[in-house]
């Protein structure tokens, strides 16, 4: 007996359903290492100035980030090294 054509869609969906189960990552994006998770340190401005966080990457960098759509900015800090 042969399948009908329902039958191999069925099937054929099934497949592609089944193939993207295989990301057990909770973003999709790829491994990490380590996450830092401590607060980063907050300078609070006055209303309708945005808000700047910052925070040692433990790499020599300082990250710096803001409430406003930019993007993050990265300067060279050497009291940011690693944590010993």
């Amino acid at each position: 007996m042969k399948p009908s054509l329902i039958t191999r869609f069925a099937v054929a969906g099934a497949l592609v359903v089944a193939a993207g189960c295989a990301d057990t990552s909770p973003t999709g994006d790829a491994a990490t290492g380590p996450v830092d998770d401590t607060p980063a340190e907050v300078i609070n401005f006055p209303n309708r100035y945005a808000n700047v966080a910052h925070k040692c990457d433990g790499h020599g960098h300082r990250v710096y980030s803001t409430t406003r759509q930019a993007p993050p900015v990265v300067v060279d800090d050497p009291t940011c090294g690693p944590a010993r």
